[in-house]
């Protein structure tokens, strides 16, 4: 599957090292293009004989027309901005959500208030509009210990559990062999509603 990154972060490039090495076709973006191109060489490094997944970086609208899905790695406040940025490319495509409501204040992680007493990934459906198909996963780990588990998952060790939250079935259901592929056992926790 192709999948697009934007934020390769933490998060993002751990993430797409995973489905990479799995075997998808995986095009890494972000503001700073040096992470970018970072997080896709360390891609093709752990991949390099493992599947025949390709990685590639890029500006983050490039990512957006590339992948069949689209993963929104970045901060949870700076989701709307980016959004904002990709626009119509969005339309109609699938969109994980791995965001948690934090942010940062003087350096330190804060829970930040969800408006109108919805979920996150309820507001995050909000702010991406009705064409775009929401599905939350890859949001119960820490960065490092989503690689360290995955990585074990592929090996054929005991795979962690990994929850997902959507709305829209089909949608679920196209996600469900990323979760798998990335090395952990896909829990389908219900609707977006549910994503507390």
């Amino acid at each position: 599957m192709r999948v697009g990154i934007v934020g390769s972060g933490r998060l993002g490039s751990r993430l797409g090292r995973l489905l990479a090495a799995a075997g998808h076709d995986v095009f890494f973006s972000d503001s700073d293009l040096a992470l970018a191109e970072a997080a896709a060489g360390a891609a093709v490094r752990v991949s390099a004989g493992s599947g025949d997944g390709r990685a590639r970086s890029g500006p983050p609208a490039e990512a957006a027309v590339f992948g069949d899905v689209l993963v929104l790695a970045v901060g949870w406040e700076a989701f709307p901005t980016v959004v904002a940025e990709l626009g119509g490319a969005l339309a109609g495509k699938i969109v994980i959500d791995p965001s948690n409501p934090i942010g940062e204040r003087d350096g330190l992680a804060v829970m930040v208030a969800v408006p109108c007493g919805l979920t996150s990934p309820q507001y995050q459906q909000h702010v991406l509009g009705a064409g775009v198909r929401v599905v939350r996963t890859f949001n119960t780990k820490y960065p490092n210990e989503l690689l360290d588990l995955g990585i074990a998952g592929q090996r054929g060790g005991a795979r962690a559990d990994m929850p997902y939250w959507g709305d829209d079935d089909e949608a679920k259901k196209a996600v469900v062999p990323l979760i798998e592929d990335a090395g952990f056992t896909a829990i389908d926790a219900g609707g977006l509603s549910e994503a507390r």
